[in-house]
């Protein structure tokens, strides 16, 4: 898809330009993750020690990469989508990894399918909507 740069009055009247719709929902719902990942550590990190390592790495990793998440988009950097998207990919690689290393079988393989769907359309929106590409990177569709 081809983009252009927003104009100064774009940026000013568009609703794309702010953050809304499913981009709001999205950083809402990792708001959420974060606070429960670094509010479930510090007061019941006996439970996260109870799943083990392999886990305890992927519900930290899932906690800090909604953090950075959260902080990029409320600073509307640019490489937002290219890092928020590079990080859900790797928390999926991991889990891959650790149902490999657990045998878990057929039950985590539908888990991690489902979560390879789930990736694949958060890099897509974020590379290709809308609102994303005018929220950080302050630019249209080329009509």
């Amino acid at each position: 898809m081809a983009w252009r740069d927003m104009t100064e009055q774009e940026l000013a009247s568009r609703p794309e330009a702010r953050l809304g719709g499913p981009l709001l929902w999205v950083v809402l719902a990792a708001a959420v993750v974060s606070l429960v990942a670094i509010g479930g550590g510090l007061l019941a990190f006996d439970q996260l020690r109870v799943i083990g390592v392999r886990y305890m790495i992927a519900v930290g990793f899932a906690g800090v990469w909604s953090a950075i998440f959260v902080a990029m988009t409320l600073l509307r950097l640019p490489a937002t989508p290219v890092v928020a998207s590079a990080g859900f990919v790797a928390w999926i690689a991991w889990r891959f990894a650790v149902a490999l290393w657990s045998g878990a079988g057929w039950p985590l393989a539908v888990d991690l399918w489902a979560e390879a769907v789930l990736a694949a359309g958060f890099c897509g929106y974020m590379a290709d909507g809308v609102r994303p590409n005018a929220y950080y990177r302050r630019r249209l569709p080329a009509a």
